[in-house]
């Protein structure tokens, strides 16, 4: 293969993976990427102030889901992998004014152990008993490309109670979106297999859950009530964390991946404004610019473009019309993050967990995390830091326009009002997310598969990134991964 010129338009997470792939697999080719901030890592930011390390964004990833771990692996990162402090496993839920215990044997909020769920203040009684429906009722009859919301699907299988108290603010949090909306094949459609597959969604996680021997029930007709009762009734087990993070934060990542390129390939604050299809299916990258931190560049022509930006950018750049139209219609909500340096001794709360997530109408922020119960090297001996989401689809407080003054005073009046004194912060810090947590709603998968026709017809331009197949950084690692085997495929 004669060597030849590709552009990484995006510097986030998917952007750097991508360069880093394409250079891997293809060292020969010239491989430029392309931000238009003046810094790597979009959502990904970790800053160090007086010994607390802070991740503006998010803070882990799942283990379980490959792409990343072996992404640090390569890198050399593993040593700087960690996990969750084995102590601090609880989560709690903000419940009439208090934080209560989330019911243990929850699976995707899906409730899978009676105890607790009888136990559990968070529900009433008809609830509770709501929840045992999904043993007898039968599948939803759908096609196979049908959708419905996750506050459908959790509703009609465990009732309204489970989907507002419990999935509502677990499974909605994840996308700071509303689970009225967020489509359930395209965020977690291991649910909806579950219920194809086997009829009832617990039994269906008991079932998956056993070993394929040959002594072992594999259909719903195999179980013996013995078996069922027993699973639904089982001690909570001590499992690995699913999490992982990196000691420095997951900006360590980020400039891993900056290291592993050239530096006179890496262009920040280069804002692309056009791109234009060339004859033999090249492209032109044009830039705009008209300051000293964002001079004007020359355009750029190159034979491949791998197009890492968020949805809504990436349609300003096309000029192929139906294209433009189905990337532009991918919506986006704004999260902000306010972190709080504190006194251990000042915190009346225990910080005994991870943190708590707050449904609809319980608060006015989404969820708090106790960083530093969560993790180690995140805040000095005697410390605190203690972090609170605002925004969203169910937010109720404003973020644009808000002074970063008036988001810590909400902040802090909310995380005392739940957990009790925390003393007077030591400082704090504002992150703001505007229109940058893309929702996969309804329809989604529809739209991605005509997004991913209209793009094939242009040729030598793939699509990857949070706003398309999940939005986690092992999912943007993934697509980065397979874009950039694509265009490889394209370019022979």
């Amino acid at each position: 293969m004669s060597p030849k010129s590709i552009a990484v338009i995006g510097g986030g997470i998917t952007g750097l993976a991508a360069a880093y792939y394409l250079k891997q697999q293809s060292p020969e080719h010239r491989v430029q990427l392309f931000e238009s901030n003046t810094r790597l890592g979009g959502n990904i930011i970790t800053e160090e102030r007086d010994g607390f390390v802070i991740d503006g964004g998010p803070d882990s990833f799942l283990r379980t889901k490959p792409y990343a771990v072996n992404l640090c692996r390569e890198l050399g990162l593993a040593p700087k992998l960690i996990t969750t402090r084995p102590e601090a496993r609880k989560v709690y839920i903000a419940h009439q004014g208090r934080l209560e215990l989330m019911p243990g044997g929850m699976a995707l909020a899906i409730p899978t152990r009676i105890s607790p769920m009888l136990k559990t203040p968070i529900l009433s009684w008809l609830g509770k008993l709501r929840i045992l429906g999904d043993l007898m009722l039968d599948a939803r009859e759908s096609a196979p490309d049908d959708d419905e919301s996750i506050e459908g699907f959790v509703a009609r299988r465990f009732g309204q109670e489970v989907a507002d108290k419990i999935a509502g603010p677990l499974l909605g949090g994840i996308y700071a979106g509303d689970v009225g909306q967020l489509s359930l094949r395209s965020t977690f459609p291991q649910l909806a297999e579950l219920e194809a597959k086997y009829r009832s969604v617990i039994l269906g996680m008991l079932l998956s859950q056993k070993p394929p021997d040959r002594a072992g029930a594999q259909t719903l007709g195999q179980l013996s009530p013995q078996e069922i009762f027993q699973w639904l009734t089982r001690a909570e087990a001590a499992a690995p964390s699913p999490f992982y993070s990196l000691e420095g934060g997951m900006g360590s990542l980020i400039a891993a991946l900056h290291r592993s390129l050239r530096p006179e390939d890496v262009h920040v604050g280069a804002r692309v404004e056009r791109l234009l299809q060339l004859p033999g299916k090249r492209w032109q990258l044009q830039f705009s610019g008209n300051s000293s931190e964002a001079p004007v560049r020359e355009p750029c022509d190159v034979d491949a473009i791998l197009l890492a930006a968020p949805a809504r950018v990436a349609a300003k750049l096309l000029a192929q019309r139906e294209l433009a139209e189905e990337l532009s219609s991918i919506p986006y909500v704004s999260t902000a993050t306010v972190f709080f340096a504190l006194n251990q001794e000042d915190v009346a709360h225990p910080l005994d967990g991870l943190g708590f997530i707050a449904p609809k109408g319980e608060a006015e922020i989404l969820a708090g995390t106790w960083v530093s119960s969560k993790w180690e090297h995140r805040a000095p001996p005697g410390k605190a830091l203690v972090r609170a989401f605002l925004g969203g689809s169910r937010g109720t407080v404003k973020l644009a326009g808000a002074a970063d003054a008036e988001l810590e005073g909400v902040a802090l009046s909310e995380l005392e009002r739940l957990m009790g004194p925390l003393g007077t912060p030591l400082f704090s810090k504002v992150f703001r997310y505007m229109n940058s947590n893309p929702q996969p709603v309804v329809g989604h998968m529809g739209r991605l598969a005509r997004i991913r026709a209209h793009a094939s017809r242009l040729g030598r331009l793939e699509l990857a990134g949070a706003a398309y197949e999940g939005v986690g950084i092992p999912d943007c690692i993934r697509q980065a991964k397979t874009a950039a085997e694509r265009l490889l495929q394209e370019l022979c």
